[in-house]
């Protein structure tokens, strides 16, 4: 059954995987409509424009063969409104920036290079309303997607890729698989990183003079409680020797202790000890 000028319904529905495993898949007549615009619009004029054979890898994709390649639920597969596409002797590259260039009324373009030799255009329309949405698929060297990168259409057609002779005349690979972007929770914002410390050894907060205590200043000669005076030392350094409090002189006339303490001798002894002295100095020498 004829889809348009250059497209049957038997192409735009075929899948190696379908016809290996014997699942079912055939459209309905909402999804054979949605094919017929989606060949019209699109792929017809860029069959035209390019001027050589486009194959169409994946097209219509029933519910059992949306789930056995890991499509997701929302795939415009299933509705009939896309296609996985390349063109024998054409760069897959070229292929997407053609239909850029060309200005058709697409829903989402794709560029997926899985691999060097597995490469294809992801194409859909959608006669409600066209996003124009542009993507490219990023692998890991493992050939998982890691996500579907927008870019807008300037970016696509600047877009450069080495490509050797030999490798524009191999036959590319095709991997069905689901290959439309699904929309991800918002990452969570990264934490604050903490402000680093300053630099050099941190200084040690100023010691504060305890306030004297009430009375412990008065008079000079009383000495610091211990606490105090250790404190200070460590402040002011070694503390001067205390020095011991001045004897009192006794007034004039008045008697020492000493003096006080011996009993007065009486003048007649005083005499008497004259007497013998001055008699023994007048004996002559033996």
């Amino acid at each position: 059954m004829p889809l348009s000028r250059f497209f049957e319904l038997s192409e735009m529905t075929f899948s190696k995987t379908a016809r290996d495993e014997g699942i079912p898949n055939q459209p309905g007549a909402a999804q054979i409509e949605s094919l017929q615009a989606l060949c019209t619009a699109v792929l017809d004029p860029l069959r035209e424009s390019i001027g050589q054979a486009i194959r169409i890898n994946s097209g219509f994709r029933g519910p059992e063969l949306n789930r056995r390649v890991g499509g997701e639920s929302s795939s415009q597969h299933l509705e009939g409104k896309a296609s996985d596409i390349q063109a024998p002797g054409v760069p897959v590259l070229e292929l997407f920036k053609s239909v850029i260039r060309l200005g058709l009324p697409f829903d989402q373009l794709i560029y997926e290079n899985k691999s060097p030799t597995a490469k294809w255009v992801h194409v859909s329309h959608n006669p409600g309303g066209n996003r124009a949405d542009i993507r490219v698929a990023e692998f890991t060297p493992a050939g998982k997607v890691i996500r579907y990168r927008a870019v807008t259409r300037e970016e696509a057609l600047a877009m450069t890729e080495r490509v050797s002779r030999a490798a524009r005349m191999r036959e590319l690979e095709y991997i069905e698989m689901g290959d439309e972007p699904v929309e991800l929770p918002a990452p969570a914002p990264a934490p604050k990183a903490e402000r680093p410390a300053a630099r050099g050894k941190p200084r040690a907060p100023k010691k504060v003079a305890a306030a004297p205590r009430a009375g412990a200043a008065a008079g000079r000669g009383r000495r610091a409680p211990a606490s105090e005076a250790g404190k200070t030392a460590s402040t002011r350094g070694p503390a001067a020797p205390a020095r011991k409090p001045a004897k009192a002189k006794p007034a004039a006339g008045a008697a020492g202790p000493k003096a006080a303490a011996k009993p007065a001798k009486s003048r007649s002894a005083t005499a008497k000890r004259r007497a013998v002295k001055a008699k023994t100095a007048r004996r002559p020498g033996k």
